[in-house]
Parts: structure tokens; C-alpha cells; sequence
């Protein structure tokens, strides 16, 4: 297959010319005529297939049990990801759904391929601004190991507040077996922090949100994340998580190769403004901005893709998009251990891609070569069923 295009965004930088693709890998990129064409996508972009680390659901599809955990949700899920340019994914899920999830991973999917498991807690601290303590279980390591077991082999980042009682035991016991520990949901002061990287922590959740921030005389759990030169950096760039001005300061205080962006999204991304129930106990308000509130005003996850987090951090702070995308792709790429075959658009690579409109809509979605997703046949992705079973009354 040979798409067309005027801008390829490479590892190298934007290309007008041919990508070749021959089975599942990228066999050429040249600025030298070559055909026949398959698709013509001068208009358009190119930019290599989006790797999400953190999202909880999307499009009406949850990783959530109190929805649903059959395999034709998590299916459902994959399809819904790639409508937006999402190839390859970390499911933040709860425990409940490892095995499903594990299951799924195994098939060739009509929608973005799972690289692992993500499990945002259960042992987390929950902190900040409206944030309310709803208390934790006691760290287990014989639940650990469950979790282990359950997820099959693909369990690759979990989350804890490294202020818990036995958290250093939690993460030495996750990280003996190759899985990545996260600072995630803590009320950690800067010190307390930074020791908590030296113990084996090496990613920081959805950083500043959920942490405590920067002050002028107390750098916070915020000023850790940002000083400490190896911790990697999750970043929801939506511009509701974290404003404008306070990524334009993340991004003097350490390289771009130090981020990685996430949706953070819930299941209802993509739904209309409107009042949901995550479970029977809480509500969510979905409103014109985008928000997603509980009734007390806590941010409770995004509505907003990658995508629409690629589109800020190009327009509105002027990045390179080149720059932004290494941020989508090829860092969690490399952090999970994928990025010699997946992340960035290279001859021998994965034909893992997403050719997007000037206003950052994916168009057509490819995964190791096979097109996943059409705008113009896959026209009816969001879970209707969804909105009848979680619209709050």
C-alpha cells in the first residue's frame, strides 16, 4: 500500500512524499515518486499512531465492572479508540476486568492493539483541590500478586500514594517483577517525593492533578515531578486539567522526552453534555467546555482525547508538531518497552499511523497496517446503549 502525502511527521521530521507499506511494517519513506497510489491524503497529516497510557473508557465504553465486563465492551472500547487515532493502549482498569481484558489482548482487533494493563490504585490518597478522602484498603501484597495473575502477564503500571502504610514494600515487591510503579494520588510533600522515586517509582500520574503543588517556600509533590531528571511525566493537556500557562513552565523545567500525553478519559468522552452515573453512587456532570464534575466540583477524569491535546499543544502554545507527537508516541513507546517497533513513524517500524484533517480529527486509522478505523464508513461508534442505561434521571 502507498499513501500520499505533503505532511508526514517522521522521527526525522515532516516529509512531502510516499509512505510505503508492505504487510504490517513501514517499508518506505520518500520524497520520490512512486505508485501506484492507494490513498491520496495530500490534503491532510500524517502522524504515527497515538499510544495512550492512562484512560478509563471512551465512547461509551468502560473499563469500569459496575458497567460491563464482557469481551464485547472491551472490543467495543479498542473500535472506539481508534476513531480517535489511538493505536495502542494501556486500559485503566479495575482489578475485575484483568481477565477479560488479558483475553482480549490476544486477539487481532478491529481497533487499537493493548500493549498492557494499567491499574490506577486500589492504594492511592486522595488529595487536593475539592478532592475528597474517601479512605483506601491496607496495601497486600497477596493482593498484588492477585492482580498479577489475574491480568496474565500484561498488568505494566500500577498506581499507589507512596505515603501509604507498607508502600515501599509494594513497590519493591512490583517492580522484582518488572511492572512500573506510579506516584499517583499523594499528598506528598517534595522530599517524601523525591525518595520515593530513589525507591523505584518511575512515573508520575496525570502530573499536578491529584498532588500537591508548588508554593514558593514548599515545592510540593508538583515540584518533585518536575525537578526529578528520570521520573516520566503523564500530562493531560486538555488545558482544563492544567492550564496553559502552568504546561508552557512544565516544559522549560524538563526535556519533551520526559512526557508522555494521556487522555485520562472516562466513558463519557465523546457523549452529549449531560448529567451520567458512573455507579450508583456517583454522578457526573458532563458540560459545554468539556468538564467532567462530580456534584461536589471535582474534576473527575476528561472528555477530551489525545487528539484534542495534540491540537492545543501545536496552537495554542506553538509547539512543533513533530515535538508533540514524540510526546503522544514514541515516549510511552519507549517507557514500556515497545518503542524499537512502535511510537514513531520508520522504515522497519510498525505501520501503526493516523492521517488527521487540519482541525485534528482522525480520519483513517491504521494498526500494524490494517485500517481499524474510517470516518467515512464507521460512522456510528459511540455505545448507544451507554447513555440509555447510565443517563442520571
Amino acid at each position: 500500500m502507498i499513501i500520499k502525502c505533503k505532511r508526514i511527521v517522521t522521527e526525522d521530521g515532516i516529509v512531502d512524499g510516499y509512505l510505503e507499506i508492505e504487510g504490517k511494517k513501514i517499508k518506505r519513506i520518500t520524497q520520490r515518486e512512486i505508485g501506484p497510489v492507494d490513498v491520496d491524503a495530500s490534503q491532510y497529516r500524517i502522524i504515527p499512531g497515538i499510544f495512550d497510557t492512562h484512560n478509563h473508557g471512551t465512547m461509551g465504553y468502560a473499563m469500569m465492572s459496575a458497567v460491563s465486563d464482557d469481551e464485547a465492551n472491551v472490543r467495543g472500547y479498542l473500535k472506539g479508540l481508534a476513531s480517535q487515532g489511538v493505536t495502542a493502549i494501556l486500559p485503566t482498569a479495575e482489578f475485575e476486568l484483568f481477565p477479560v481484558i488479558a483475553k482480549v489482548s490476544k486477539e487481532d482487533n478491529d481497533g487499537a492493539k493493548i500493549i498492557g494493563i494499567h491499574s490506577e490504585g486500589p492504594y492511592l490518597n486522595r488529595v487536593g483541590e475539592k478532592a475528597i478522602d474517601t479512605g483506601h484498603p491496607d496495601i497486600s501484597l497477596d493482593h498484588l500478586q492477585a492482580m498479577i495473575d489475574a491480568a496474565e502477564g500484561t498488568l505494566k503500571l500500577v498506581g499507589l500514594a507512596p505515603e501509604l502504610e507498607n508502600a515501599d514494600k509494594a513497590i519493591e515487591f512490583l517492580t522484582e517483577r518488572g511492572i512500573r510503579v506510579a506516584f499517583t494520588h499523594s499528598n506528598c510533600g517534595y522530599d517524601e517525593a523525591i525518595a520515593a522515586f530513589r525507591k523505584g517509582i518511575t512515573v508520575t500520574t496525570h502530573t499536578a492533578n491529584v498532588m500537591s503543588g508548588i508554593h514558593h517556600r514548599r515545592m510540593g509533590g508538583l515540584g518533585a515531578c518536575l525537578l526529578d531528571p528520570y521520573v516520566n511525566n503523564e500530562i493531560i493537556c486538555d488545558l482544563l486539567h492544567v492550564s496553559k500557562e502552568m504546561l508552557q513552565i512544565m516544559f522549560k523545567c524538563k526535556p519533551y522526552d520526559k512526557f508522555m500525553m494521556i487522555s485520562d478519559n472516562v466513558p463519557m468522552a465523546g457523549a452529549p453534555i449531560g448529567r451520567y452515573m458512573i455507579d450508583k453512587d456517583l454522578a457526573v456532570n458532563i458540560d459545554e467546555k468539556g468538564y467532567c464534575l462530580t456534584d461536589t466540583g471535582r474534576l473527575c477524569g476528561s472528555t477530551k482525547p489525545v487528539l484534542f491535546g495534540i491540537r492545543n499543544l501545536v496552537e495554542e502554545l506553538e509547539l512543533p508538531l513533530e515535538t508533540v507527537s514524540k510526546m503522544a508516541s514514541l515516549n510511552p513507546c519507549r517507557v514500556y518497552g515497545v518503542g524499537d517497533t512502535k511510537g514513531s513513524l520508520r522504515v522497519g517500524k510498525d505501520a501503526d499511523f493516523v492521517i488527521i484533517s487540519d482541525d485534528y480529527q482522525a480520519l483513517q486509522t491504521y494498526s500494524e497496517g490494517r485500517k481499524v478505523y474510517d470516518h467515512e464508513i464507521d460512522t456510528h461508534i459511540f455505545n448507544q446503549a451507554f447513555l440509555d442505561v447510565m443517563s442520571a434521571k
